[in-house]
Protein backbone atom coordinates (compact mmCIF):
# COMPACT_ATOMS: atom_id res chain seq x y z
CA UNK A 1 0.00 0.00 0.00
CA UNK A 2 1.26 3.46 -0.88
CA UNK A 3 1.02 5.90 2.03
CA UNK A 4 0.38 9.54 1.21
CA UNK A 5 2.31 12.19 3.07
CA UNK A 6 0.55 14.74 5.22
CA UNK A 7 0.55 18.50 4.63
CA UNK A 8 3.66 20.56 5.40
CA UNK A 9 4.38 21.26 9.04
CA UNK A 10 7.13 22.49 11.33
CA UNK A 11 10.00 20.13 12.08
CA UNK A 12 10.83 20.30 15.77
CA UNK A 13 12.76 17.13 16.64
CA UNK A 14 16.09 15.70 15.62
CA UNK A 15 16.12 12.39 13.76
CA UNK A 16 17.52 9.93 16.34
CA UNK A 17 19.91 8.12 13.99
CA UNK A 18 23.52 8.44 12.92
CA UNK A 19 23.38 10.33 9.64
CA UNK A 20 25.56 10.25 6.57
CA UNK A 21 26.56 13.50 4.83
CA UNK A 22 23.98 12.87 2.11
CA UNK A 23 21.24 12.33 4.67
CA UNK A 24 22.28 15.57 6.37
CA UNK A 25 21.92 17.33 3.01
CA UNK A 26 18.46 15.97 2.21
CA UNK A 27 17.23 15.84 5.83
CA UNK A 28 14.37 13.33 5.32
CA UNK A 29 11.86 13.42 8.18
CA UNK A 30 11.57 9.61 7.99
CA UNK A 31 14.90 8.17 6.80
CA UNK A 32 15.43 4.50 6.03
CA UNK A 33 18.32 2.32 7.13
CA UNK A 34 21.38 2.17 4.89
CA UNK A 35 23.18 -1.17 5.24
CA UNK A 36 26.19 -2.96 3.77
CA UNK A 37 25.86 -5.99 1.53
CA UNK A 38 26.52 -8.25 4.53
CA UNK A 39 23.37 -7.08 6.31
CA UNK A 40 19.79 -7.82 5.39
CA UNK A 41 16.48 -6.26 6.42
CA UNK A 42 13.27 -5.23 4.72
CA UNK A 43 12.59 -1.62 3.75
CA UNK A 44 16.26 -0.63 3.58
CA UNK A 45 18.94 0.55 1.17
CA UNK A 46 21.76 -2.00 0.84
CA UNK A 47 25.12 -0.86 -0.52
CA UNK A 48 27.70 -3.09 -2.22
CA UNK A 49 31.17 -1.56 -2.62
CA UNK A 50 34.65 -2.55 -3.74
CA UNK A 51 38.13 -1.78 -2.50
CA UNK A 52 39.16 1.12 -4.73
CA UNK A 53 37.23 4.18 -5.90
CA UNK A 54 36.74 4.85 -9.59
CA UNK A 55 34.44 6.48 -12.10
CA UNK A 56 30.89 5.28 -12.62
CA UNK A 57 28.63 6.54 -15.39
CA UNK A 58 24.89 6.42 -15.90
CA UNK A 59 23.94 8.35 -19.02
CA UNK A 60 25.40 11.84 -18.66
CA UNK A 61 25.79 11.43 -14.87
CA UNK A 62 29.19 10.45 -13.53
CA UNK A 63 30.26 9.84 -9.95
CA UNK A 64 33.44 8.77 -8.18
CA UNK A 65 33.10 5.92 -5.68
CA UNK A 66 34.20 2.40 -4.88
CA UNK A 67 31.79 -0.03 -6.52
CA UNK A 68 30.90 -3.71 -6.55
CA UNK A 69 28.61 -6.10 -8.39
CA UNK A 70 25.09 -6.57 -7.03
CA UNK A 71 23.34 -9.91 -7.41
CA UNK A 72 20.21 -9.89 -5.27
CA UNK A 73 18.02 -13.02 -5.32
CA UNK A 74 15.14 -11.06 -6.83
CA UNK A 75 14.27 -7.57 -7.93
CA UNK A 76 14.08 -5.24 -10.89
CA UNK A 77 16.97 -3.12 -12.14
CA UNK A 78 16.01 0.58 -12.10
CA UNK A 79 19.42 2.13 -12.88
CA UNK A 80 22.53 0.89 -14.68
CA UNK A 81 26.07 2.18 -14.17
CA UNK A 82 29.21 1.46 -16.16
CA UNK A 83 32.60 1.43 -14.46
CA UNK A 84 35.98 2.32 -15.95
CA UNK A 85 36.47 -1.30 -17.10
CA UNK A 86 33.25 -1.21 -19.08
CA UNK A 87 31.38 -3.50 -16.68
CA UNK A 88 27.67 -2.88 -16.17
CA UNK A 89 26.53 -2.58 -12.55
CA UNK A 90 22.83 -2.41 -11.69
CA UNK A 91 20.78 -0.90 -8.90
CA UNK A 92 17.87 -3.21 -7.97
CA UNK A 93 14.55 -2.86 -6.17
CA UNK A 94 12.76 -5.83 -4.62
CA UNK A 95 9.08 -4.90 -4.39
CA UNK A 96 8.27 -7.72 -1.95
CA UNK A 97 10.81 -6.72 0.69
CA UNK A 98 11.06 -3.04 -0.34
CA UNK A 99 14.85 -3.46 -0.45
CA UNK A 100 16.99 -1.25 -2.67
CA UNK A 101 20.40 -2.72 -3.57
CA UNK A 102 23.08 -0.35 -4.91
CA UNK A 103 26.49 -1.07 -6.49
CA UNK A 104 28.18 1.75 -4.55
CA UNK A 105 28.02 3.70 -1.30
CA UNK A 106 25.90 6.86 -1.33
CA UNK A 107 28.16 8.42 1.30
CA UNK A 108 31.27 7.51 -0.67
CA UNK A 109 29.79 9.10 -3.80
CA UNK A 110 28.90 12.31 -1.97
CA UNK A 111 32.34 12.60 -0.38
CA UNK A 112 33.89 12.03 -3.79
CA UNK A 113 32.24 15.24 -4.96
CA UNK A 114 32.40 17.34 -1.77
CA UNK A 115 36.09 16.74 -1.07
CA UNK A 116 37.11 16.79 -4.75
CA UNK A 117 38.49 13.25 -4.37
CA UNK A 118 37.74 12.78 -8.05
CA UNK A 119 40.79 14.92 -8.91
CA UNK A 120 43.01 11.91 -8.07
CA UNK A 121 41.67 10.15 -11.15
CA UNK A 122 41.19 13.18 -13.38
CA UNK A 123 43.02 13.88 -16.63
CA UNK A 124 42.23 17.61 -16.38
CA UNK A 125 45.32 19.75 -16.93
CA UNK A 126 46.63 21.89 -14.07
CA UNK A 127 49.84 23.73 -13.27
CA UNK A 128 52.34 21.89 -11.05
CA UNK A 129 53.01 23.30 -7.54
CA UNK A 130 56.58 24.36 -8.40
CA UNK A 131 55.35 26.55 -11.24
CA UNK A 132 52.71 28.14 -9.02
CA UNK A 133 55.30 28.87 -6.33
CA UNK A 134 57.57 30.48 -8.92
CA UNK A 135 54.72 32.69 -10.12
CA UNK A 136 53.98 34.00 -6.63
CA UNK A 137 57.66 34.67 -5.92
CA UNK A 138 57.96 36.80 -9.08
CA UNK A 139 54.40 38.17 -9.34
CA UNK A 140 55.26 41.69 -8.14
CA UNK A 141 57.82 41.98 -10.96
CA UNK A 142 55.35 41.01 -13.71
CA UNK A 143 53.13 43.78 -15.21
CA UNK A 144 49.42 43.15 -14.72
CA UNK A 145 48.81 43.06 -18.47
CA UNK A 146 51.36 40.25 -18.78
CA UNK A 147 49.73 38.39 -15.88
CA UNK A 148 46.34 38.56 -17.59
CA UNK A 149 47.80 37.43 -20.93
CA UNK A 150 49.49 34.53 -19.17
CA UNK A 151 46.27 33.45 -17.46
CA UNK A 152 44.46 33.47 -20.80
CA UNK A 153 47.16 31.28 -22.31
CA UNK A 154 46.85 28.84 -19.41
CA UNK A 155 43.07 28.70 -19.93
CA UNK A 156 43.57 27.76 -23.58
CA UNK A 157 46.17 25.16 -22.59
CA UNK A 158 43.94 23.62 -19.93
CA UNK A 159 40.90 23.53 -22.18
CA UNK A 160 37.30 23.10 -21.05
CA UNK A 161 37.18 19.93 -18.92
CA UNK A 162 34.41 17.37 -19.33
CA UNK A 163 33.99 17.23 -15.56
CA UNK A 164 32.85 19.12 -13.62
CA UNK A 165 30.54 20.78 -16.14
CA UNK A 166 30.92 24.55 -16.26
CA UNK A 167 29.30 26.87 -15.31
CA UNK A 168 26.76 24.52 -13.67
CA UNK A 169 27.31 20.89 -12.73
CA UNK A 170 24.27 18.87 -11.63
CA UNK A 171 26.13 15.85 -10.24
CA UNK A 172 25.28 16.36 -6.56
CA UNK A 173 21.71 17.29 -7.47
CA UNK A 174 21.41 14.02 -9.40
CA UNK A 175 22.88 12.08 -6.48
CA UNK A 176 20.45 13.70 -4.07
CA UNK A 177 17.47 12.86 -6.30
CA UNK A 178 18.79 9.31 -6.69
CA UNK A 179 18.97 9.00 -2.89
CA UNK A 180 15.44 10.39 -2.57
CA UNK A 181 14.20 7.93 -5.19
CA UNK A 182 15.77 5.00 -3.31
CA UNK A 183 14.35 6.25 -0.02
CA UNK A 184 10.81 6.49 -1.43
CA UNK A 185 11.05 3.02 -2.97
CA UNK A 186 12.15 1.56 0.38
CA UNK A 187 9.34 3.44 2.16
CA UNK A 188 6.74 2.29 -0.37
CA UNK A 189 5.52 5.85 -0.81
CA UNK A 190 4.96 8.26 -3.67
CA UNK A 191 6.00 11.22 -1.56
CA UNK A 192 7.62 12.01 1.75
CA UNK A 193 8.69 15.02 3.77
CA UNK A 194 12.11 16.54 4.26
CA UNK A 195 13.47 19.66 5.91
CA UNK A 196 13.24 22.36 3.31
CA UNK A 197 16.51 23.87 2.14
CA UNK A 198 15.85 27.52 3.04
CA UNK A 199 13.88 29.60 5.56
CA UNK A 200 10.29 30.68 5.03
CA UNK A 201 9.70 28.62 1.89
CA UNK A 202 12.28 30.56 -0.14
CA UNK A 203 13.17 28.72 -3.33
CA UNK A 204 16.88 29.62 -3.17
CA UNK A 205 19.40 31.72 -1.24
CA UNK A 206 21.83 34.44 -2.34
CA UNK A 207 24.98 35.86 -0.75
CA UNK A 208 27.40 38.52 -2.00
CA UNK A 209 31.08 38.22 -1.04
CA UNK A 210 34.04 40.47 -1.85
CA UNK A 211 37.73 39.59 -1.65
CA UNK A 212 39.90 42.68 -1.13
CA UNK A 213 43.24 42.15 -2.85
CA UNK A 214 45.13 45.35 -1.99
CA UNK A 215 44.88 48.90 -0.67
CA UNK A 216 42.81 50.06 -3.64
CA UNK A 217 40.13 47.57 -2.60
CA UNK A 218 40.16 48.98 0.93
CA UNK A 219 39.63 52.48 -0.45
CA UNK A 220 36.79 51.38 -2.73
CA UNK A 221 34.96 49.07 -0.30
CA UNK A 222 32.51 51.73 0.92
CA UNK A 223 31.53 52.68 -2.63
CA UNK A 224 30.53 49.06 -3.28
CA UNK A 225 28.72 48.92 0.07
CA UNK A 226 26.81 52.12 -0.80
CA UNK A 227 25.69 50.62 -4.11
CA UNK A 228 24.48 47.43 -2.48
CA UNK A 229 22.72 49.15 0.41
CA UNK A 230 20.87 51.43 -1.99
CA UNK A 231 19.41 48.34 -3.69
CA UNK A 232 18.56 46.50 -0.46
CA UNK A 233 21.58 44.19 -0.21
CA UNK A 234 24.23 43.52 2.41
CA UNK A 235 27.45 41.62 1.75
CA UNK A 236 30.67 40.34 3.27
CA UNK A 237 34.09 41.93 2.71
CA UNK A 238 37.07 39.60 3.14
CA UNK A 239 40.29 41.36 4.19
CA UNK A 240 43.87 40.08 3.96
CA UNK A 241 46.75 40.54 6.39
CA UNK A 242 49.24 41.79 3.75
CA UNK A 243 47.99 45.41 3.70
CA UNK A 244 46.83 48.01 6.19
CA UNK A 245 43.16 47.86 7.23
CA UNK A 246 41.45 50.98 8.52
CA UNK A 247 39.66 50.32 11.82
CA UNK A 248 37.11 53.03 11.03
CA UNK A 249 36.18 51.26 7.81
CA UNK A 250 35.58 48.01 9.68
CA UNK A 251 33.35 49.76 12.21
CA UNK A 252 31.32 51.51 9.53
CA UNK A 253 30.78 48.33 7.56
CA UNK A 254 29.65 46.33 10.57
CA UNK A 255 27.51 49.20 11.97
CA UNK A 256 25.67 49.32 8.63
CA UNK A 257 24.91 45.60 8.71
CA UNK A 258 27.71 44.31 6.48
CA UNK A 259 29.95 41.42 7.42
CA UNK A 260 33.74 41.27 7.69
CA UNK A 261 35.63 38.10 6.79
CA UNK A 262 39.23 37.02 6.28
CA UNK A 263 41.05 36.45 3.00
CA UNK A 264 44.24 34.94 4.39
CA UNK A 265 47.68 35.96 5.61
CA UNK A 266 49.48 36.27 2.25
CA UNK A 267 48.03 36.29 -1.24
CA UNK A 268 49.67 33.06 -2.37
CA UNK A 269 49.36 29.33 -1.72
CA UNK A 270 51.68 29.33 1.31
CA UNK A 271 48.97 28.44 3.88
CA UNK A 272 48.11 25.22 2.02
CA UNK A 273 51.55 24.55 0.54
CA UNK A 274 52.39 21.94 3.18
CA UNK A 275 51.06 20.55 6.43
CA UNK A 276 53.77 22.33 8.39
CA UNK A 277 52.98 25.70 6.79
CA UNK A 278 49.28 25.23 7.53
CA UNK A 279 49.88 24.42 11.19
CA UNK A 280 52.35 27.31 11.50
CA UNK A 281 49.77 29.75 10.09
CA UNK A 282 46.91 28.83 12.41
CA UNK A 283 48.00 30.97 15.42
CA UNK A 284 48.22 34.12 13.28
CA UNK A 285 44.89 33.29 11.68
CA UNK A 286 43.30 33.05 15.13
CA UNK A 287 44.77 36.44 16.06
CA UNK A 288 43.41 37.91 12.82
CA UNK A 289 39.98 36.47 13.63
CA UNK A 290 40.00 38.27 16.99
CA UNK A 291 41.24 41.52 15.47
CA UNK A 292 38.51 41.67 12.84
CA UNK A 293 35.72 39.82 14.65
CA UNK A 294 35.40 37.59 11.59
CA UNK A 295 33.49 34.33 11.27
CA UNK A 296 34.21 33.41 7.66
CA UNK A 297 37.18 32.72 5.39
CA UNK A 298 38.10 32.48 1.73
CA UNK A 299 41.56 31.27 0.86
CA UNK A 300 43.65 33.46 -1.47
CA UNK A 301 43.09 32.29 -5.06
CA UNK A 302 40.83 29.61 -3.49
CA UNK A 303 43.76 27.30 -2.67
CA UNK A 304 42.58 24.50 -0.42
CA UNK A 305 43.29 21.09 1.06
CA UNK A 306 39.98 19.57 2.10
CA UNK A 307 41.41 17.50 4.92
CA UNK A 308 42.55 20.72 6.63
CA UNK A 309 39.58 23.02 6.05
CA UNK A 310 37.75 21.56 9.05
CA UNK A 311 40.62 22.77 11.28
CA UNK A 312 40.25 26.42 10.30
CA UNK A 313 39.26 28.74 13.19
CA UNK A 314 36.10 29.83 11.39
CA UNK A 315 32.39 29.06 11.44
CA UNK A 316 32.29 28.79 7.67
CA UNK A 317 34.53 28.67 4.62
CA UNK A 318 33.93 29.92 1.04
CA UNK A 319 37.05 28.57 -0.67
CA UNK A 320 35.54 25.65 -2.60
CA UNK A 321 34.02 26.34 -6.02
CA UNK A 322 30.93 24.62 -7.29
CA UNK A 323 32.76 24.37 -10.63
CA UNK A 324 35.66 26.59 -11.64
CA UNK A 325 38.19 25.49 -14.27
CA UNK A 326 39.80 28.96 -14.41
CA UNK A 327 41.42 29.27 -10.96
CA UNK A 328 45.08 28.31 -10.32
CA UNK A 329 43.66 25.28 -8.48
CA UNK A 330 40.82 24.30 -10.82
CA UNK A 331 38.09 21.92 -9.75
CA UNK A 332 34.79 21.90 -7.94
CA UNK A 333 32.64 20.13 -5.36
CA UNK A 334 29.66 19.99 -7.78
CA UNK A 335 27.32 21.07 -4.96
CA UNK A 336 25.22 24.23 -5.02
CA UNK A 337 24.15 23.55 -1.43
CA UNK A 338 26.24 24.09 1.72
CA UNK A 339 27.71 21.05 3.44
CA UNK A 340 29.72 20.26 6.55
CA UNK A 341 33.47 19.77 6.75
CA UNK A 342 33.73 18.76 10.40
CA UNK A 343 32.48 21.76 12.42
CA UNK A 344 32.95 24.14 9.47
CA UNK A 345 30.09 24.90 7.08
CA UNK A 346 31.31 25.04 3.48
CA UNK A 347 29.51 27.65 1.35
CA UNK A 348 30.50 26.88 -2.26
CA UNK A 349 30.73 29.84 -4.61
CA UNK A 350 28.45 29.18 -7.55
CA UNK A 351 28.76 32.09 -10.01
CA UNK A 352 31.84 32.82 -12.15
CA UNK A 353 34.03 35.37 -10.36
CA UNK A 354 34.03 38.92 -11.73
CA UNK A 355 37.69 38.61 -12.75
CA UNK A 356 36.93 35.39 -14.65
CA UNK A 357 33.84 36.75 -16.37
CA UNK A 358 34.91 40.29 -17.27
CA UNK A 359 38.71 40.06 -17.56
CA UNK A 360 39.75 36.53 -18.52
CA UNK A 361 36.71 35.62 -20.63
CA UNK A 362 36.04 39.24 -21.72
CA UNK A 363 32.27 39.12 -21.31
CA UNK A 364 30.62 42.51 -21.70
CA UNK A 365 27.25 41.58 -20.23
CA UNK A 366 25.84 39.88 -17.13
CA UNK A 367 23.95 37.31 -19.21
CA UNK A 368 25.92 34.37 -17.81
CA UNK A 369 25.39 35.54 -14.21
CA UNK A 370 21.64 35.88 -14.77
CA UNK A 371 21.33 32.53 -16.56
CA UNK A 372 23.33 30.77 -13.87
CA UNK A 373 21.26 32.40 -11.11
CA UNK A 374 18.02 31.33 -12.78
CA UNK A 375 19.21 27.72 -13.00
CA UNK A 376 20.27 27.80 -9.34
CA UNK A 377 16.84 29.08 -8.32
CA UNK A 378 15.16 26.29 -10.29
CA UNK A 379 17.40 23.81 -8.48
CA UNK A 380 16.82 25.43 -5.04
CA UNK A 381 20.53 26.11 -4.57
CA UNK A 382 22.80 28.82 -3.18
CA UNK A 383 23.76 31.75 -5.38
CA UNK A 384 27.14 33.09 -4.27
CA UNK A 385 28.65 35.95 -6.25
CA UNK A 386 32.38 36.63 -5.72
CA UNK A 387 33.65 40.08 -6.71
CA UNK A 388 36.56 42.38 -5.84
CA UNK A 389 36.29 46.14 -5.07
CA UNK A 390 39.89 46.73 -6.25
CA UNK A 391 41.21 48.58 -9.28
CA UNK A 392 40.90 46.38 -12.35
CA UNK A 393 37.85 44.64 -10.90
CA UNK A 394 34.77 46.53 -9.64
CA UNK A 395 37.07 49.55 -9.45
CA UNK A 396 36.62 49.73 -13.22
CA UNK A 397 33.49 51.85 -13.94
CA UNK A 398 32.31 49.46 -16.66
CA UNK A 399 32.56 46.43 -14.38
CA UNK A 400 30.90 48.29 -11.52
CA UNK A 401 28.06 49.24 -13.86
CA UNK A 402 27.59 45.60 -14.85
CA UNK A 403 27.56 44.60 -11.18
CA UNK A 404 24.88 47.21 -10.48
CA UNK A 405 22.83 45.85 -13.38
CA UNK A 406 23.06 42.40 -11.83
CA UNK A 407 21.94 43.65 -8.41
CA UNK A 408 18.99 45.53 -9.91
CA UNK A 409 17.83 42.35 -11.64
CA UNK A 410 18.23 40.18 -8.53
CA UNK A 411 16.50 42.70 -6.25
CA UNK A 412 13.22 41.84 -8.00
CA UNK A 413 13.41 38.14 -7.09
CA UNK A 414 11.24 37.82 -4.01
CA UNK A 415 11.55 34.02 -3.96
CA UNK A 416 15.26 34.31 -3.14
CA UNK A 417 16.46 34.66 0.45
CA UNK A 418 19.05 37.47 0.46
CA UNK A 419 21.37 36.87 3.37
CA UNK A 420 24.87 37.32 4.73
CA UNK A 421 27.22 34.33 4.62
CA UNK A 422 27.14 34.03 8.42
CA UNK A 423 23.33 33.87 8.28
CA UNK A 424 23.43 31.02 5.77
CA UNK A 425 25.98 29.12 7.89
CA UNK A 426 23.81 29.63 11.00
CA UNK A 427 20.74 28.51 9.08
CA UNK A 428 22.45 25.37 7.81
CA UNK A 429 23.31 24.41 11.38
CA UNK A 430 19.77 25.18 12.52
CA UNK A 431 18.31 23.07 9.71
CA UNK A 432 20.72 20.27 10.58
CA UNK A 433 19.50 20.33 14.17
CA UNK A 434 15.79 20.55 13.33
CA UNK A 435 15.25 24.06 14.70
CA UNK A 436 11.78 25.47 15.26
CA UNK A 437 11.94 27.72 12.17
CA UNK A 438 12.55 24.80 9.81
CA UNK A 439 9.62 23.98 7.53
CA UNK A 440 9.20 20.79 5.55
CA UNK A 441 8.98 20.37 1.82
CA UNK A 442 7.93 17.30 -0.13
CA UNK A 443 9.97 14.93 -2.27
CA UNK A 444 7.83 13.26 -4.93
CA UNK A 445 8.77 10.14 -6.83
CA UNK A 446 8.69 9.94 -10.61
CA UNK A 447 9.15 7.12 -13.12
CA UNK A 448 12.87 7.89 -13.34
CA UNK A 449 15.17 8.71 -10.45
CA UNK A 450 16.47 11.83 -12.20
CA UNK A 451 12.94 13.27 -12.24
CA UNK A 452 12.26 13.25 -8.49
CA UNK A 453 10.69 16.60 -7.54
CA UNK A 454 11.57 18.72 -4.50
CA UNK A 455 8.52 20.85 -3.66
CA UNK A 456 8.81 23.83 -1.28
CA UNK A 457 6.43 24.09 1.70
CA UNK A 458 4.15 26.71 0.15
CA UNK A 459 3.51 24.50 -2.88
CA UNK A 460 3.71 21.03 -1.37
CA UNK A 461 -0.06 20.46 -1.20
CA UNK A 462 -0.80 21.69 -4.72
CA UNK A 463 2.17 20.57 -6.84
CA UNK A 464 1.68 17.64 -9.27
CA UNK A 465 2.57 14.14 -8.12
CA UNK A 466 5.45 13.92 -10.61
CA UNK A 467 7.57 16.68 -11.98
CA UNK A 468 10.63 16.64 -14.17
CA UNK A 469 13.73 17.78 -12.29
CA UNK A 470 14.98 21.26 -13.22
CA UNK A 471 18.20 21.71 -15.15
Amino acid sequence: MVVKSSSPSIVTEETPTARSPLERLLQPVEPVRILTGREQTDGAIVETTGSYPGWLRSGDWRLFAASGCTDPPSGTAFATFTNSRGERLNAFFDDKTRTVTLPFSLEDAFRGYATEAWTNESANRRLPPDMLNLFYRTKRLVPRSAQIAGRRLIIRWQGQPEFPAWPLDLSVSKLLRFYAFCLLLAQGRTDSQFRWFWPESHHAAMILTHDIENESGVRRALAVADLEEELGFRSSFNFGAWYRIDAGLLRELTDRGFEVGIHGLRHDRSLFESRSSFVAGLPRLREFVDELGARGFRSPATYRVHEWLSELPFDYDCSVPHSDPFEPQPGGCCSFWPYFLGPVVELPYTLPQDYTLFTLLRHRSIGLWLEQSERLVRNNGLIQCVTHPDDGYLGDPINRGLYKEFLVAMAERQEIWRALPRDVADWWRERDGGGERVLVGTMRIAERHEDVAFVPPSLATTAPTTSRAPE
